[in-house]
């Protein structure tokens, strides 16, 4: 009787059949607001306490009695395999470790001096020395030189996205200032403490050549530590270089170091599988 009734008193206004079900659930839908992820976060001391016990017990875990463990040259057998018809410059194998921070401890970071160059270094170099300057740009185009042109270059928006490293003559570094901001989040502001400061640049530079800046991101590492056309000595060289640089980027007289926990391997295309990256 009712759904006649609704049909007799709005058939006039449309002139499209439609169906009678569809307009009451239009009429009474109930929109509902998602809660944020953080509302139903636990702030008991004790659950999470509780929870980071059990993070820390299972990064503690021997990789070996892991049930994905290879050692690197199998490894890079599925690698390879998975990268099939791709160019070798376009293939990355990557390392990912879980770091399980402390109460107070400080964000992992540093440099790795690979033996095998991952890929091209593109660096800004700032210095004033005229004989530098001359020696860098008979150097390859990957690198850009300059002082206080450079700087205010990038202080009015050149981009600095493509450059993966970035070495000052200390003359130059109280001038750095106004662009900290736009080296800093990228991991490229130059300091006597990670070692791209220095008054003799051009030997800098060669040292550095083969150098990848790290930076821990939440509870995780990440880097590149070569391509699948590296033979399996190359990768293995290349990723312990990687490891004596991560455990000795401790900072010095930490009551709490971070723990430093299992360590994947994977490749653009390929599996993501653990090996033992302390030994």
């Amino acid at each position: 009787m009712f759904a006649n009734n609704l049909r007799r008193t709005i058939a006039v206004p449309f002139a499209r059949p439609f169906s009678i079900s569809a307009f009451a659930r239009q009429e009474f839908v109930v929109r509902t607001i998602r809660p944020s992820p953080k509302h139903h976060a636990t702030k008991d001391p004790q659950k999470i306490a509780a929870r980071d016990a059990k993070l820390r017990a299972k990064q503690q875990v021997k990789p070996q009695d892991h049930i994905l463990y290879m050692d690197i040259p199998k490894a890079m057998r599925f690698m390879r395999a998975s990268e099939v018809g791709k160019r070798p410059e376009m293939t990355t194998v990557s390392l990912q470790i879980t770091i399980v921070p402390e109460k107070g401890s400080v964000p992992l970071s540093g440099s790795i001096i690979f033996p095998k160059a991952v890929r091209p270094n593109h660096t800004l170099i700032f210095t004033e020395d005229p004989e530098q300057i001359q020696q860098f740009k008979k150097m390859k185009d990957h690198t850009v030189v300059g002082g206080a042109d450079l700087i205010n270059k990038i202080k009015e928006g050149q981009s600095t996205q493509q450059y993966t490293q970035c070495i000052a003559h200390p003359n130059l570094v109280p001038q750095l200032g106004p662009i900290a901001k736009i080296l800093g989040p990228r991991n490229l502001m130059p300091s006597v403490k990670k070692g791209t400061v220095s008054e003799d640049l051009v030997s800098l530079f060669k040292q550095n050549s083969t150098a990848y800046f790290f930076k821990q991101k939440k509870n995780q590492l990440y880097f590149p530590v070569g391509r699948c056309d590296f033979s399996d000595e190359e990768i293995i060289q290349n990723v312990k270089a990687a490891s004596k640089a991560v455990y000795g980027c401790q900072p010095p007289g930490t009551k709490n170091p971070n723990l430093i926990g299992l360590c994947s391997l994977s490749s653009t295309l390929g599996p993501s599988v653990i090996i033992d990256f302390k030994s």
